[in-house]
């Protein structure tokens, strides 16, 4: 799915090249500097390829220094918008709330937080592993930093340990930048993987007797170096499984896709290092992910007009619902069509917003409804079931903009991927949550996913 840049411009979901750039960030003159097109300098939006009804071409260009950034251009009220609002209720982009200071002992632990990040110190029983992707390692110190003095620190590249974890009051954990997190309760250094899958077994063993089902993942982090172990530790995973089946003959070692339905004891080992391993179990229904280390990854056929579909896809996964035949979708910054292909495939009605042009494939739908004009601008008809969000514009705008749907009851359900900045992205997503919360959603739930890169996930309801 594209993410629509801002009014009459026009942003695709397909990007080329690299991280998507940080979005309104402060230039050397002072000024917000303007979102540059998605796809990069070198996008065919750039060079002058065909552009759909609205675009702006100056979008494109980057701001003269010290110059004003381009204001969003105006459109005519597209199909479906009502043509009789004042001018006080323009849904246009609004100027950033006010940044709500944060409580002074937040502040504190804050600034302690490049301290943290020098690692060294070895693993130890007690405490929290947590796996990230590689270089968001500061994004997890920080998150648990706001969260209480959890004293956390860098222990290698996508991984993160902490003195203890969130009090979630016995839930579901639920962070942003972690992908999974577990108790340590054995650290283990052998040479020989025989040696470690026989020590890791009888760690494991009393901890599984009592239930009459368990499941196991043996992962190694998300990182460059740590991804070169990743067909020793499926050597370790199968050794492990084999004495776990033979100590345990009357217990059943459950399916990854089955954990959502139940809980059971979730063994856990991170293969951290050729001979290292941390290991440790919790209820899988209390875990980040049901999946090793987090890595939720999904497949798609080709059909698929962009791989921002993959995202949805995990969104759902991670949600644990989608729309269903019949209901009611908004896909704000739709183009060229990536999520409203993914609610079409599940039989859901679509309206697409975006100035951009959607995939030929998709034009053709006729349950798909497309609104050429600017996410801002638009109101629906009806209340709708679904709201799915993906721009690439300033995240607490978006944000103000989607809370104006909560307060107007215009939907149940939010999806949305909000692109972040390049530092403080913990702080930045505890302002998205209190914006939409004070705008009347609730449940509001944020992850970065695996398919995600400098951006992140939310749901939430209407209260």
């Amino acid at each position: 799915m594209s993410r629509q840049a801002n009014k009459g411009r026009q942003g695709n979901k397909g990007q080329r090249g690299g991280k998507p750039p940080a979005r309104g960030q402060v230039g050397r003159a002072g000024q917000r500097s303007e979102p540059r097109n998605k796809r990069g300098a070198d996008s065919r939006t750039t060079q002058g390829a065909r552009r759909g009804p609205g675009t702006d071409t100056r979008a494109t260009r980057e701001p003269r220094r010290g110059a004003e950034p381009t204001r969003p251009r105006r459109h005519a009220p597209a199909h479906g918008q009502p043509h009789n609002q004042a001018p006080n209720q323009s849904h246009g982009p609004t100027s950033a709330q006010p940044e709500t200071p944060l409580p002074k002992d937040v502040v504190a632990r804050l600034a302690g937080a490049a301290a943290l990040m020098q690692g060294g110190a070895p693993l130890r029983v007690g405490q929290w592993l947590w796996t990230t992707r590689e270089g968001s390692e500061r994004d997890v110190v920080e998150e648990l930093l706001m969260r209480g003095d959890l004293r956390p620190r860098f222990v290698a590249p996508a991984l993160v340990a902490s003195e203890r974890a969130p009090d979630d009051g016995g839930e579901r954990l639920d962070l942003t930048f972690a992908r999974q997190g577990f108790p340590i309760s054995a650290v283990i250094h052998e040479t020989e993987l025989a040696a470690l899958a026989d020590r890791l077994a009888e760690h494991f063993i009393p901890q599984l007797t009592a239930a009459p089902q368990y499941a196991l993942h043996v992962f190694v982090p998300d990182s460059t170096p740590a991804n070169l172990l990743a067909a020793r530790a499926q050597s370790l995973a199968d050794l492990l499984a084999q004495r776990l089946e033979r100590a345990l003959p009357d217990k059943q070692r459950m399916l990854d896709s089955e954990l959502r339905r139940v809980s059971v004891p979730l063994a856990q080992v991170c293969l951290y290092a050729r001979d290292d391993a941390a290991a440790g179990s919790l209820p899988s229904d209390r875990a980040l992910s049901n999946a090793p280390g987090g890595r939720t990854r999904m497949r798609l056929d080709g059909a698929a007009p962009s791989r921002a579909a993959r995202k949805l896809e995990e969104a759902f996964a991670w949600l644990g619902v989608s729309p269903g035949p019949g209901e009611l979708c908004v896909d704000l910054g739709a183009a060229p069509g990536g999520w409203s292909w993914l609610l079409l495939e599940r039989r859901a009605r679509v309206i697409a917003v975006d100035p951009a042009r959607m995939d030929p494939k998709l034009a053709v739908q006729r349950r798909l409804r497309h609104v050429q004009g600017s996410a801002f601008d638009y109101a629906p008809e009806e209340p709708v079931d679904w709201l799915f969000c993906d721009m690439a514009w300033r995240p607490l705008e978006v944000a103000q903009m989607l809370a104006r749907w909560s307060r107007r009851r215009f939907t149940r359900l939010l999806v949305a991927n909000f692109k972040l900045p390049m530092k403080r992205k913990a702080e930045m997503v505890e302002r998205l949550r209190t914006t939409l919360a004070q705008g009347g959603f609730t449940a509001i739930r944020t992850r970065q996913l695996y398919h995600d890169r400098d951006e992140i996930t939310l749901t939430a309801r209407v209260r």
